[in-house]
């Protein structure tokens, strides 16, 4: 994997990773999870960052993690992502929503003013995809957060848009686990702290 890095972190990078570490511990506490190594996975020049278990996803950048036989995932990719390459396709279009490889998942996160933020998710591991997810918000000329959010399960095959009306900086997603859903199930939306709530997310097939 050329370019990942295990060491040498700058300053943010660790900030980034004690943050992870805090809410990694939070999901422990929920179910157990399979056993990561410590070291961080990170690519060069990327501020996305994969460190036991908990994935950060910053805003303009796709996260491909890999899973292994264990159960547990690798972070094996990072790139550089336009909103074009997170909205849902215009009315009629042919194109194919998810273009992740097989056995891997993506995370894409953008923004722009007239349509929010927003991630799109990619599941092509083969089994349904269950996990928790937290945002950092732009607030202000402030990071805010983490807060929790709500999230869809993806089926296998399917792909997931979450949606939120303010800017979201960063997405967390920790407790990753498969799921038997053959439809995708949504939790009750979270109110974020500024009063505002997440849009309602969309499922759709392949």
């Amino acid at each position: 994997m050329t370019g990942l890095r295990r060491c040498r972190l700058s300053g943010l990078q660790l900030e980034i990773i004690m943050l992870l570490a805090a809410l990694m511990a939070g999901f422990l506490m929920q179910d157990a999870q399979p056993a990561y190594p410590a070291t961080p996975q990170q690519f060069e020049g990327r501020r996305s960052g994969f460190v036991q278990g908990t994935l950060n996803v910053a805003i303009g950048e796709r996260a491909t993690l890999r899973r292994n036989a264990n159960g547990t995932y690798d972070l094996i990719k990072v790139d550089r992502i336009d909103i074009g390459d997170v909205l849902p396709p215009a009315e009629g279009s042919r194109g194919p929503l998810n273009e992740a490889a097989p056995g891997t998942i993506r995370f894409g996160l953008h923004a722009r003013r007239d349509v929010g933020s927003v991630l799109k998710v990619e599941n092509s591991q083969g089994e349904g995809l269950k996990y928790s997810g937290f945002i950092v918000r732009y607030v202000g000329g402030q990071a805010r957060g983490p807060a929790e959010t709500s999230v869809c399960t993806v089926p296998a095959g399917m792909v997931s848009y979450e949606r939120w009306n303010e800017p979201v900086i960063q997405f967390v997603v920790g407790g990753l686990q498969t799921s038997a859903d053959a439809v995708p199930t949504c939790p009750r939306h979270v109110e974020q702290s500024s009063g505002t709530s997440s849009s309602p997310p969309s499922v759709r097939p392949s």
